[in-house]
């Protein structure tokens, strides 16, 4: 894992192609740090230590500069005309965007954050974080209750004002800093069609994969905690596997577990030792970023399969998992075969957009 230093240091040296930049990206960089402070990027899923969403924001940001150094983008000019970020005279100009588009993408989880300090519960509209954590002391941060599912990108553009600077927007220009407003809302859709908002969603993927498999290997990690229930519940035969209406099929190495049904039971048998699993949405993205989840080229990780029943062909949503997780190695030789196939759905095509 790279220290916070060397990060910074590399989004440094990608941005130092011009040393105005790097000089403003340097100012930035500190009063983004000073804006999200210690805080965590999440509850229990990626990066959720104290600092997690500054190392995280650092990280996306870094993932994407690498990513715009190795493609080529395109910008339509006044005329109509297209020119390349690469080789436009407003090439470090989309790059400085790329930069902030990707730092600031999750800077809305501030508002889903409740912090409380000395009487005082902060407001991150008025003041950084830092700010109020130098004044408070001892501040006491915890989630929301009803925070919204992905609803802080769109909030993103509301904290701006404490990371831009009047040199920053003028260094952008008009173009570009429309187009930043617009990332920090699309950039964690997968189906957006701008490249900008893309690559930073590209990115946030990428961090959120290289933390995941460590959490997912910890014994008290929801993801081990499913797999661990699910195994349990085959055991004692709660879960059937490869029977007439059963809720596990095997075939070679991956297990169709079938959902909501297997879910349920493995939430109850949890919530008897008053262990609470996530929501099925954030548990399907928890195993799908610990790839241990076979999700379609789309990203979804709940499949449809066909197998044969007692009375024909039937069609399940499923879980695609691999075999040695879900089922316990003594009953993988008692299994009676069965066979299943996975529904494959072409990916939509994208609609090309000249960024402008």
């Amino acid at each position: 894992m790279q220290s916070i230093e060397a990060m910074w240091e590399q989004i440094l040296y990608w941005l130092s192609l011009d040393m105005q930049v790097r000089a403003l990206a340097e100012r930035l960089l500190d009063r983004f740090a000073v804006t999200v402070g210690d805080l965590p990027a999440s509850a229990a899923h990626h990066h959720a230590e104290p600092g997690g969403l500054y190392r995280h924001s650092l990280e996306v940001a870094l993932k994407a500069l690498e990513e715009f150094e190795g493609n080529m983008k395109m910008e339509q000019r006044p005329d109509g005309s297209v020119d390349s970020f690469r080789s436009s005279r407003n090439r470090s100009r989309w790059q400085y965007a790329t930069f902030l588009a990707a730092l600031c993408h999750d800077l809305g989880k501030l508002f889903e954050l409740e912090v409380h300090g000395k009487g005082e519960t902060w407001c991150p509209l008025d003041e950084p974080y830092a700010q109020f954590g130098g004044r408070t002391k001892t501040p006491v941060a915890s989630w929301r209750p009803d925070r919204e599912h992905g609803a802080h990108a769109k909030l993103s553009s509301f904290l701006m004002h404490h990371i831009l600077s009047r040199a920053d927007i003028t260094y952008l220009g008009l173009p570009r800093f429309v187009h930043l407003a617009t990332c920090l809302s699309d950039g964690h859709s997968g189906e957006s069609a701008s490249p900008l908002a893309q690559t930073v969603s590209r990115a946030d993927q990428a961090s959120v994969e290289q933390a995941q498999p460590a959490i997912a290997a910890q014994p008290n990690n929801p993801v081990s905690l499913f797999l661990q229930a699910l195994q349990e519940l085959i055991e004692n035969v709660t879960l059937g596997v490869n029977t007439p209406g059963a809720q596990v099929y095997v075939e070679g190495d991956k297990a169709a577990v079938v959902v909501p049904v297997a879910v349920a039971k493995a939430r109850d048998r949890l919530m008897a030792r008053q262990i609470k699993l996530p929501p099925n949405t954030n548990l399907y993205n928890m195993l799908r970023n610990a790839r241990l989840v076979e999700a379609d080229q789309t990203g979804r990780s709940v499949r449809k399969i066909k197998l044969q029943g007692s009375q024909g062909p039937i069609s399940l949503s499923a879980l695609i998992l691999p075999t040695d997780k879900v089922v316990p190695k003594p009953i993988l030789s008692t299994l009676p075969p069965t066979h299943f196939e996975i529904d494959t759905e072409p990916a939509p095509e994208a609609t090309p957009v000249v960024e402008g």
